[in-house]
């Protein structure tokens, strides 16, 4: 704007050039209203005393009201104009002139007109896509979010809440943020972005900078990643340097901040993050590298972890030493300028890298946690059952509690082995080929064997051991849980139990031990059992028939009980469910000696009843499992872990017959050779040895232990040898467990109870019966309360040892 000078009081106007003289003088400077009286424009001047006049901004028509001129002059004459002071606000200075201002004005207005155009086409263009790509990635959010849960370990614990396995097929880690040290939290925000609470998810500063960067060097040579940024790519598992990733990542990081707190955020990246070696994460990452928990890091561990999170292959300490040397030193030097730790540290890192170790597996899969595998795996299909229809490993995050021992299961696959191996190397176990047609090669199978104990009271597994050689891929089988074979002898308490609880045999009665011929209805030998060795001993004491596992005696009770008799109790022992008695019973008389094919779980349920009062409780070994909400979706008191298809508690006998049956298997186990392992402790139980010396079996019980131990091949077509029976094989591991179990403490030892007792009474040992009036050879034998045999009438004083003689040659 031109300043004018009001010479003699005249003002021009600037809108029609109309001459009018000022009605009086600005004294003072200062802002004032003039209004020509001719046209009534008006016109807003800045004034001093010098009365030169600056021209401001013409104001709207509707601001002012036009003021009416009351003096004028004819001719020549200036009529007078009103001058008014007004208070206007600050204005800043007008900006430069742009080129716009040196443009015509009907050009102008076709520049603005188009510019205008072309803006709204560049929005359209740009602008439209990337609210639609945001508002897209915000409802894609929820989706990708569930990212977070899934891989995360699913942990076993043991009954003490101590870790016994994991099981993983990508670790990531589950460490809350509060669980995280500050100083580790305070490390990776000045490594990988020291304004992550200040921007809003893209720091645009970075953005140009690395554009430039990019540009400058004619490739993608530098990121502006935020750890909002970086969780994205994460998320959408997109490793790939392009601008269409970047974008969408910037787009998907946007919708994260919109959607969590920067607390989350962090807490997510410092748990997915991936620092090599199969470790995701921070706190995963630290059990790795230096077997810590973070809380546990030194700074100089921190910051190393923190150098693996922009490239960690290129930096591992393992694959690299140099190059991760070089990066801990930058950003050690950068931490020491920010006052973050102390410039010391520096001269620590020589020796800080001299002295880390390499682990001695590859990756975290070689350092997955398990001291029971079998018992993973149980529960790793366990959890597939729960839910066909979901990933396991997807879902991730759950929390196994179990029945276990953890301090158990850490010797016991060794002890197992180490007895295998002795056997194998005494020459106690040979394989031999008994059958033909065998479906394994014999070079390909090795000994093995299964043990499961449990607590008789509760029905809770305490360790499980399904395998003889080391746990692989091609040793998964738990024979603990899923074999069942023929069980010899072991089944001969379940027979007795049966005999003595209904009243057909009682603990003192007398059988002829003779060979046994079974023919059909046209004199034909059909069957012909005999003992082991062909040893018999004519007539012996039920007593004494356990003891010695005699054949003869448990098939002459069988025979006394009858089929329909021997079907109810091994119904109530195994057979529950009508179903499975339909499809796993034979209802003949090889079942006294073992015909039927049990699992090591089942056998060690049987005899839990003789210590429990008669009673046997489900097994389980899973007590509860949570979700990675901490939701409970199983217990076990909803659900049939092992699919035996039985109620959670039954009575197979009486009280007072499970007290019998503890007195007479004290004398079996007595010969079974379990004390001869150096075990002093409490056992009742029996040995089992199948034809051929295919199976080897010892069942034992305590009152705060019930456990069964197999040894054998997978592959039924060979057997180990004449030398390998329940006694030689079995009996010994089983007594070296429980050797171990009571030195440390596991299994304290408890006297029997019962609730209904047994009582003890006298008895003629030449019949068995109770003691009569002629009776001199007296002993005494232990019979159910309500169940005894009659009195001794039989006369005494004949010889009868010549008639034996005869005999028995």
């Amino acid at each position: 704007m031109t300043i004018k000078t009001v010479e003699g009081g005249i003002f021009t106007c600037p809108n029609c050039g109309q001459k009018s003289k000022l009605s009086r003088q600005p004294t003072k400077p200062g802002n004032y209203k003039i209004t020509c009286y001719k046209c009534h424009h008006q016109t807003i001047y800045r004034m001093g005393t010098n009365s030169k006049e600056i021209p401001l901004e013409e104001p709207k028509p509707s601001e002012f009201i036009p003021e009416k001129n009351t003096q004028g002059h004819q001719g020549e004459h200036v009529p007078f104009v009103e001058i008014k002071k007004i208070a206007l606000p600050e204005k800043k200075a007008k900006p430069d002139s742009t080129f716009l201002d040196y443009l015509p004005p009907f050009l102008r207005n076709r520049f603005l007109i188009y510019g205008n155009l072309l803006g709204i086409l560049i929005f359209i263009l740009i602008g439209i896509p990337i609210i639609g790509v945001y508002q897209e990635s915000k409802e894609e959010l929820p989706e990708l979010l569930e990212e977070l849960k899934k891989n995360k370990p699913t942990i076993i614990l043991d009954q003490n809440g101590n870790l016994i396995s994991e099981i993983f097929q990508k670790k990531t880690s589950s460490y809350r943020l509060s669980d995280y040290p500050n100083k580790l939290i305070e490390i990776v925000l000045a490594v990988e972005d020291k304004d992550f609470y200040e921007h809003s998810g893209i720091d645009f500063f970075a953005l140009v900078r690395a554009m430039y960067k990019n540009i400058t060097n004619l490739s993608y040579t530098q990121g502006a990643s935020t750890i909002t940024q970086q969780l994205a790519r994460i998320l959408i598992k997109d490793r790939r340097k392009s601008l269409k990733r970047k974008f969408r990542e910037a787009m998907v990081a946007l919708a994260l901040e919109s959607r969590l707190s920067k607390d989350k955020i962090l807490e997510a990246y410092l748990n997915q993050v991936y620092l090599g070696h199969g470790a995701f994460g921070f706190q995963v990452g630290a059990n790795y590298y230096f077997e810590k928990d973070p809380q546990d890091l030194g700074v100089m561990e921190m910051v190393l972890l923190a150098s693996l999170a922009s490239n960690p292959n290129k930096y591992s300490p393992f694959k690299n030493a140099q190059e991760s040397k070089q990066r801990v030193q930058v950003i050690l030097d950068l931490l020491a300028k920010r006052k973050i730790i102390s410039p010391s540290y520096l001269d620590h890192l020589d020796s800080f890298f001299k002295n880390i170790k390499q682990p001695p597996y590859n990756t975290v899969f070689g350092s997955r946690y398990d001291s029971a595998p079998y018992v993973t795996e149980h529960i790793r299909e366990f959890l597939k059952s729960i839910d066909p229809n979901v990933n396991i490993y997807d879902v991730g995050g759950y929390i196994v509690e179990t029945t276990l021992l953890k301090d158990v299961h850490n010797w016991l696959p060794t002890l197992v082995k180490e007895h295998l191996d002795q056997l194998k190397k005494t020459q106690i176990v040979k394989k031999v080929k008994v059958k033909q047609n065998p479906k394994t090669p014999t070079e390909e199978l090795e000994l093995q064997a299964a043990v499961i104990g449990l607590e008789p009271k509760t029905g809770a597994v305490l360790f499980m051991h399904g395998g003889g050689e080391e746990f692989h891929a091609g040793n998964q089988f738990n024979r603990a849980i899923k074999m069942r074979r023929q069980t010899g002898s072991a089944i001969k308490p379940i027979l007795y139990s049966a005999g003595i609880d209904s009243g057909i045999i009682f603990s003192s009665t007398r059988m002829m031990d003779a060979p046994l011929v079974f023919k059909n209805s046209k004199g034909k030998v059909i069957w012909s059992p005999d003992n082991f060795g062909q040893v018999y001993e004519g007539e012996i004491s039920i007593r004494d028939a356990l003891a010695k596992s005699k054949n003869t005696i448990a098939v002459q009770i069988g025979e006394q009980m009858g089929i329909p008799l021997l079907e109810k109790y091994f119904s109530k022992f195994f057979f529950v469910d009508p179903k499975e008695k339909q499809k796993r019973f034979r209802a003949d008389l090889s079942i006294t000696l073992g015909s039927l094919e049990l699992s090591p779980l089942e056998m060690a349920s049987a005899y839990s009843s003789f210590v429990n009062d008669g009673n046997i409780k489900k097994p389980y070994l899973i007590k509860k499992i949570l979700d990675v909400k901490q939701r409970i979706i199983y217990e076990r008191k909803t659900g049939d872990e092992f699919n035996l298809k039985v109620p959670e508690e039954r009575r197979v006998i009486d009280p007072d017959t499970a007290e019998v049956m503890t007195s007479l298997m004290k004398g079996s186990a007595n010969a079974s050779g379990v004390k001869a392992t150096g075990y002093t402790g409490e056992v009742i139980g029996k040995t089992g040895t199948t034809n051929d010396y295919i199976d080897a079996w010892f069942v034992g019980a305590k009152p705060r232990l019930s456990m069964a131990v197999w040894v054998g091949y997978d592959d039924s077509a060979y057997g180990m040898g004449n030398k390998a029976m329940g006694a030689t094989v079995a009996a010994p591991l089983w007594g070296k467990i429980a050797k171990r179990l009571l030195k440390e403490g596991f299994t304290p030892e408890e006297k029997f109870e019962f609730s209904k007792r047994a009582t003890w009474q006298p008895i003629c040992r030449e019949s068995g019966h109770l003691v009569g009036p002629e009776c001199a050879n007296i002993g005494s034998e232990i019979f159910k309360k309500d169940k005894k045999p009659p009195i001794c009438k039989i006369t005494h004083g004949y010889q009868e040892r010549e008639f034996i003689k005869d005999l028995f040659p």
